[in-house]
């Protein structure tokens, strides 16, 4: 909607928004639906019903299955599958609100090729998930699911997100379980958040620069202030060092020993400033660091001061990253990005190889109804990242990464990327969706026994040696270059009960060993929320 003019001041840098926000652009939305296709009016009937009560402060026509009020979904056996929006239990006044929603899902997938060869990995997945208000200004949210699979585990391991969950690594275990929760207080110019989601930071359509969905999610405390065409973001996050265990004795007998995980202390701080212009562009800039091995710092809990100054007055032990956007809106249907990202530069040899000279850049486009087919999409996005960037050779654990996970773009650092992206939105319960990755990557060298032979900056846990070269050659160690090509679709068959398909396939062509690796991936999944 913002790509083809019909909303403004859509700061999507930082994901997800909070539901007053997007209650608030549905609204706009709906002043316009004259310009809306058949399907995007729709969608918007959709997601204003799925948003009423943000939208409108009212639960009327909404239904419990718990209690119903009325004649509803709870008392008719054929309610469940209804055109509606459904929760377990709701309950609204001018003071609280309380919805509650069940979630299930089913999941089959089967990979042949040359990593597993043919294998199969099921699950069933359930869990729920409650949100409210209180007086309409304190927001919580509470979310948890847990699933019980068979088949295959190295199988579940290939996907990003179901890979993060920490049961999956527990060899006498059959499930994985994951769970987010926050409260949030709306002040109108100023909110401020306590707790734990996916957070994406970065406008990017594949790869997000500053916060990606590569990590485990973190807890962190936030807070925005927004005020006409300005926007300020302020975030502290404690993310998960690097794994050790640590062996000790007891004094009741101390021939025996015993050892348990330790973890090193590690946190991330970042600031964001957008500028918003109407029809023409946004641009922001921001910065982060990561430090730890200590408790949480006072200098990067203030969401008022320079990170890159304190962190000098630090006596410099801290990773500080900088990072610039712009974002176009001046030709409705056309979408311009860009981004800049500065992890240490030295401008007396910017044009110069050397490897302290550490950024990355990204680049993208974005076309709504190209060639003049509604309901269609186009992306397209460039990226590459630098040799030894998120790196750290100053500490212990300042890598731009939580427990072994880079924070920024998957590709890592000595690599590049494009992404092409195609989406169509037909009618409002069918979405069909093309992906394509290219990508190149120039990977360290190592031995059979994993020890560092050659260090081209391509790995973001291994920093630069003194021994290492002082100038660095782009895509430099082990060439691999890796295609990926997605086919999405999802049907709903009914409000809140969908059926999703893909397929995925993967080539890994290791050009220094001439090995080429291919898999196949299918799937099906039927997700339900009541």
């Amino acid at each position: 909607m913002e790509v083809r003019s019909i909303i403004d001041h859509y700061h999507d840098a930082i994901l997800p928004l909070s539901r007053k926000e997007i209650g608030e652009f549905l609204k706009e939305i709906g002043k316009k639906s004259d310009q809306l296709t058949e399907a995007e009016q729709s969608y918007l009937t959709d997601f204003t019903s799925e948003f009423q009560y943000d939208v409108t402060g009212s639960a009327e026509g909404l239904h419990s299955l718990i209690d119903p009020s009325e004649e509803s979904s709870g008392a008719s056996p054929g309610g469940i599958f209804a055109q509606r929006e459904k929760f377990l239990y709701l309950y609204a006044d001018t003071n609280l609100t309380f919805f509650v929603n069940g979630l299930l899902a089913f999941d089959a997938r089967r990979i042949t090729g040359d990593n597993l060869g043919n294998e199969h990995a099921e699950f069933v997945q359930l869990g729920g998930r409650l949100r409210g208000t209180i007086y309409r200004r304190l927001g919580f949210y509470l979310q948890g699911t847990n699933a019980q699979f068979y088949g295959s585990r190295e199988l579940l391991f290939r996907d990003r997100v179901i890979n993060q969950a920490y049961t999956l690594r527990v060899a006498d275990a059959k499930n994985f379980d994951f769970a987010e929760g926050y409260v949030r207080y709306d002040g109108g110019i100023v909110s401020a958040q306590l707790g734990r989601e996916r957070l994406l930071w970065g406008n990017g359509y594949d790869q997000q620069m500053v916060i990606s969905d590569n990590a485990r999610i973190f807890d962190f405390i936030r807070a925005d202030a927004q005020y006409k065409s300005l926007k300020y973001t302020f975030m502290h996050g404690w993310l998960i060092g690097s794994r050790s265990q640590i062996v000790f004795t007891l004094p009741s007998d101390t021939s025996a020993r015993f050892s348990e995980p330790l973890n090193a202390d590690k946190y991330i701080a970042a600031h964001r400033l957008e500028f918003s212009f109407p029809n023409l562009f946004d641009i922001g800039g921001q910065e982060m660091v990561i430090y730890g091995n200590r408790a949480p710092d006072l200098a990067y809990l203030n969401p008022v001061t320079m990170i890159e100054s304190a962190q000098r007055s630090r006596d410099e032990r801290d990773n500080v990253l900088w990072a610039f956007d712009i974002q176009t809106h001046f030709l409705p249907g056309l979408e311009l990005t860009g981004m800049i990202l500065f992890d240490d530069i030295h401008f007396s040899e910017f044009f110069k190889p050397r490897w302290y000279n550490r950024y990355g850049y990204q680049a993208g486009m974005m076309l709504t109804d190209p060639l003049m087919i509604p309901n269609t999409s186009i992306m397209i996005e460039w990226t590459r990242i630098e040799p030894y960037v998120f790196a750290h050779d100053r500490s212990r654990d300042g890598n731009y990464g939580s427990l072994g996970a880079i924070l920024g773009p998957r590709i890592g650092p000595n690599a590049d990327s494009w992404f092409f992206r195609a989406d169509y939105l037909p009618m409002r319960n069918l979405f069909l969706s093309v992906r394509v990755l290219l990508q190149r990557n120039g990977k360290n060298v190592v031995d059979s026994a994993g020890r560092l032979i050659k260090n081209v900056g391509g790995d973001f846990l291994q920093g630069h040696r003194p021994s290492d070269p002082v100038d660095k050659v782009f895509l430099d160690g082990i060439l691999v270059k890796t295609r990926r090509v997605d086919l999405i679709a999802t049907y709903e068959i009914v409000n809140q009960l969908w059926l999703d398909a893909w397929y995925l396939y993967e080539s890994a062509n290791n050009t220094s060993l001439g090995i080429v690796d291919i898999n196949h991936t299918f799937g099906a999944r039927i997700r339900m929320e009541l």
